[in-house]
């Protein structure tokens, strides 16, 4: 009961916490935090890292997660039968909608080395520069399906409820004191749940499917806490009646050996002591090693061919599209959040980073996009390679980034968007607004020319105003390059297009690091 009491409270908390990061930040409570005690991200970010000289501020990042390392190697894997989200999830998913309609696990469902196969391919990939945990790290891909798919959602819901004058649906509004918000939608979210949602349909094959088999976090936290001293003990009294072995979801007690404990599998979730005679089975501080294997089973060959799998991974994520010509980096339409700064030895604003830079240390968990209040960071999807899949981007066709908003850098967890002043902004210079004079209306000559200066009344820095270009007494926007940011503001409010007269571009300047 306490666990899953213990469990509840700190699935309640992931959800607030992941409502909680917005603009403004509701909370002075880090919203990230349970991405930052996540040892695997943190671990693949410092492996991924272009520059050491950055591994210091990434430790400190990720602080946390050294924290829970320390707790692992001495209590064991609790973070797994306690904290995790996902295992809450998946436990909760089990016990409403598997229970009910299968009682028993599949015999062929027990294989407890995948999760290190694909842990030491990860590792590899990261030595490469190339982040491959997005889809297989449960806190960020739980972060990410909460915020672009299931938040989303949810909100859409309110304004369903909300657009109801009459009848139950709007008492029921009026009692929960639902206004409306703007909506929010983003690109490919709902495939991107699939890897949350398998976790959850595997139960079906077995309890705590991935858990056992996939979770590299899992496998990562069961390496580190095997040798932990809070542990499971049998007493020598104990009458092989193997409750124990059938109660236990994470099958770290062998079959037909009730006195034995696989450690790096246990979770500590104590469902072994329903053992039907009292004291026989208990959990606590022990060193005793009677009973304890702390064996991992893998074998040496396979483990090459993981390591292998991920260093193919990593070359091919590194290559270009084929037939694309330009490279990630010099992509026109691939313009990073405002966060993604680099500064100097003053502290000032030096420059926007590298792609390299960014990549590597973007964990595509969505932070940023759910607290981004006009809906303008979207999800890359060609736009910047295989290994920058889901990253972050500026897309003005959805919206523009707010002169008065600086939460992207607030809530990203890893140091892929960094913090920055609402006063610094004007110095953050994330693109450049160019006009398509074929296709601008006050571009035009003769009876075609119609006078529009949208993008010059809308844009909140002052860089466009209305000029006699020609000396024909008729008005165009011109954009002053100096000191435009980029915001997107005047691509959203063209009438133009599709596509714009006016669109916000990569600056060329970024290119080159």
């Amino acid at each position: 009961m306490l666990r899953r009491a213990c469990q509840v409270i700190f699935l309640a908390a992931f959800v607030l916490l992941l409502r909680a990061a917005q603009s403004p930040t509701a909370t002075s409570v880090d919203v990230s935090v349970f991405l930052r005690a996540d040892p695997l991200a943190g671990l693949l970010t410092l492996l991924a890292l272009p520059h050491f000289a950055a591994a210091g501020n990434m430790l400190y990042l990720f602080f946390p997660a050294l924290i829970l390392l320390v707790l692992t190697a001495l209590l064991g894997r609790f973070f797994c039968g306690w904290i995790c989200p996902l295992g809450t999830c998946i436990d909760v998913f089990h016990r409403a909608l598997v229970r009910p309609v299968r009682k028993s696990d599949s015999r062929r469902a027990h294989w407890p080395h995948l999760k290190y196969y694909l842990l030491a391919a990860l590792l590899v990939a990261a030595l490469f520069g190339v982040q491959a945990a997005c889809f297989l790290d449960p806190i960020p891909l739980t972060t990410r399906a909460f915020a672009t798919a299931f938040d989303p959602a949810l909100l859409s819901l309110q304004n369903w409820l909300v657009a109801h004058e009459t009848g139950p649906l709007a008492a029921l509004s009026s009692r929960l004191n639902l206004q409306w918000v703007p909506s929010r939608s983003f690109t490919f979210a709902w495939p991107l749940t699939a890897p949350f949602i398998l976790a959850l349909v595997l139960g079906f094959v077995s309890r705590r499917y991935w858990c056992r088999n996939i979770c590299p976090l899992g496998a990562l936290l069961a390496f580190v806490g095997r040798f932990g001293l809070w542990r499971r003990h049998v007493s020598a009294s104990c009458k092989q009646c193997s409750a124990c072995i059938s109660d236990c979801k994470m099958r770290a007690i062998p079959a037909g050996a009730p006195h034995c404990t696989r450690t790096p599998e246990c979770i500590l979730c104590y469902d072994c002591l329903s053992c039907p005679q009292p004291g026989i089975t208990r959990i606590g501080l022990t060193t005793a090693s009677q009973g304890l294997d702390t064996g991992i089973d893998v074998t040496r060959r396979r483990l090459l061919a993981a390591a292998g799998a991920g260093l193919l991974y990593g070359l091919i994520a590194r290559v270009p599209f084929a037939g694309r010509r330009l490279t990630p980096a010099r992509n026109p339409l691939l313009i990073r959040p405002p966060g993604a700064i680099v500064r100097d030895s003053a502290g000032k604003v030096a420059r926007m980073m590298t792609e390299d830079e960014f990549r590597t240390q973007c964990l595509r968990c969505g932070e940023c996009m759910k607290a981004c209040p006009t809906n303008v960071i979207q999800p890359a999807l060609r736009q910047s390679g295989i290994d920058g899949f889901y990253t972050p981007i500026i897309a003005a066709t959805a919206g523009w980034c707010e002169q008065s908003c600086n939460a992207c850098g607030l809530v990203c967890p890893s140091g892929a968007l960094r913090p920055f002043t609402i006063e610094e902004k004007s110095d953050i210079r994330i693109a450049e607004a160019r006009i398509d004079t074929a296709t601008c209306l006050s571009w035009q000559t003769g009876d075609a020319y119609t006078l529009c200066l949208i993008c010059e009344g809308v844009c909140p820095y002052n860089a466009i105003t209305a000029e006699d270009t020609d000396g024909s007494g008729q008005l165009r926007p011109v954009v002053h390059p100096d000191i435009c940011v980029g915001c997107g503001l005047c691509e959203y409010n063209c009438p133009g297009g599709p596509p714009a007269a006016i669109r916000i571009y990569r600056r060329g300047s970024q290119n080159a690091a």
